[in-house]
């Protein structure tokens, strides 16, 4: 990896805030363009370390050169920025503290459930906070659980009454949040602010312990997603965050000199906390490419595919044309493909404490190359009168469930139904072969309690649209809650760019 320079000294500008004050409050102000590093070809753990300190350094010194940010930490609804207006009420919004502001303020249904108000209140009474949370986090993954199952129960009542054979309609669901209120999203404000502060206390006397960071982090995933957050701290994440606290604790202590101002610590262990969430996904593991493009930073990895549970069902033609393109922009070196989005996230029961991938942004181009494996292994399914033995036999050998069954089902339909893409098919049968080597995708790794994610099956409120929970990615991606969205039923935004990457991993 090329050696990242940080610029420790404080820029000669007033402030970090846009400097854009001719501009009206609702303009969007687009992240500046920064100087990147080249992409990484075959990136190491460290080599994301690294990039995370670059972040947390940015928080807390105040950088001339800003650092590319991961998707979509700079970002909100549909991938958009923040307005001006956005700046001026909640600070720096390229940086997590910033973000956990505007989220707190602006976003109540993504706020803590009402259930969950008596235990809050009960951790803020506390003398020490965190030795009040320890005791509060078995009594909120509890109420958490319960939540969860309240969801799924009032989803279930929209199911219409059985029929027979399997319908795609009667998997389409329109998703249910909980309760929360104003005295719910007004404790929440409270918790961060006491545990930020405590936390800063902690750091600067150089006296925060493993325990504490683990409780701030949890802290932190609850605020982010009150359901499944508790759940989503992976081991790696606490030793990632305690780590970085230190390096930049290292840098604030040994030369205080070199800044001009002292370290903003609340900014940088809220920059540390998000970072450490990141490089604790376990999908980071198989890391193969980081591409850097605009200001963001974007890893790849690939994902094994038959390991991919479905959320929501895709357009079928688009699934054709997507083969299409494939199959007809086809380089010598193997097929390439926009990697899919994906992140982990916990599975239900929530007690199980278990987290499968799941597809965030890309369910066309996964069901594009789940179809062509699927032609490679069973090339006479083009032609063949009765093809649902084939398609049987794929799904069982794969592991793939309903939703993938009945989404190759209908792809396949297109695909015979056109004589154009069954002659392309045959024309190209030996890049389809190809296609038996291919049981991993590429895609960019994130995290979704760091989308503001749509909904685009309830109608927006006054301001904005209506947003998703976290918690809905586990419901949706249950096999054997059988719900589904509708194609584009959940909008997550996309990255300024993307790096073609091949299917083939052998071919990079």
């Amino acid at each position: 990896m090329q050696v990242l320079r940080l610029p420790l000294q404080a820029p000669t500008s007033v402030s970090l805030e846009p400097s854009k004050s001719k501009l009206h409050s609702g303009h969007v102000v687009v992240p500046e363009k920064r100087p990147l590093p080249r992409d990484l070809l075959s990136p190491s753990f460290q080599d994301l370390v690294d990039l995370a300190l670059f972040r947390v350094f940015d928080a807390a010194f105040t950088l001339d050169t800003r650092p590319p940010r991961l998707f979509p930490t700079a970002e909100t609804v549909f991938g958009q920025h923040f307005t001006y207006h956005d700046w001026l009420n909640h600070g720096d919004l390229e940086t997590e503290l910033g973000r956990m502001s505007f989220m707190l303020a602006n976003l109540p249904e993504r706020g803590l459930p009402t259930a969950f108000t008596p235990i809050i209140c009960q951790v803020l009474q506390a003398p020490a906070l965190m030795a009040g949370w320890k005791r509060a986090v078995p009594q909120l993954k509890e109420r958490a659980q319960e939540q969860t199952l309240w969801i799924i129960h009032h989803m279930q009542k929209q199911r219409p009454a059985q029929t027979e054979g399997i319908r795609k309609a009667s998997f389409i669901t329109n998703p249910v949040d909980y309760e929360t209120d104003e005295i719910a999203s007004d404790l929440a404000s409270q918790l961060w602010a006491r545990a930020l502060s405590e936390m800063t206390t902690r750091v600067c006397k150089g006296q925060a312990s493993q325990d504490e960071a683990e409780g701030f982090l949890q802290i932190f995933s609850l605020l982010k997603d009150p359901l499944g957050g508790l759940e989503n701290i992976p081991d790696r994440s606490v030793e990632c965050f305690a780590r970085i606290l230190s390096s930049v604790a290292a840098v604030a202590y040994q030369a205080p000199r070199a800044h001009a101002s002292q370290a903003d610590w609340p900014a940088a262990i809220s920059q540390a906390a998000q970072e450490a969430l990141f490089l604790g996904c376990p999908l980071l593991e198989g890391i193969s490419h980081v591409h850097f493009t605009g200001h963001q930073q974007l890893p790849y990895a690939y994902v094994p595919l038959d390991k991919l549970p479905r959320s929501e069902f895709s357009i079928p033609t688009h699934v054709a044309t997507i083969v299409e393109e494939m199959l007809v922009n086809e380089p010598d070196g193997g097929c390439c493909i926009a990697p899919i989005a994906v992140s982990t996230y916990p599975t239900l029961p929530l007690e199980d404490a278990k987290r499968i991938p799941v597809i965030i942004d890309g369910n066309h181009r996964a069901s594009a190359t789940m179809v062509l494996r699927m032609i490679a292994y069973h090339p006479d399914i083009l032609t063949s009168g009765d093809y649902s033995v084939m398609l049987d036999e794929f799904c069982h050998v794969h592991e793939l469930g309903v939703k993938w069954k009945i989404d190759l089902a209908d792809v396949l339909q297109v695909l015979r139904g056109s004589a154009f893409h069954k002659h392309l098919l045959q024309s190209k049968m030996s890049i389809v072969r190809q296609f038996l080597q291919v049981d991993t995708i590429p895609a960019l790794v994130v995290r979704e309690d760091n989308f503001h994610t749509v909904c685009q099956q309830r109608p927006p409120l006054a301001d904005r649209p209506r947003l998703l929970l976290p918690i809905h990615q586990a419901i949706y991606n249950d096999e054997e809650l059988g719900f589904a969205f509708p194609q584009a039923g959940q909008v997550h935004g996309r990255a300024t760019g993307f790096k073609p990457m091949k299917l083939i991993q052998g071919g990079k």
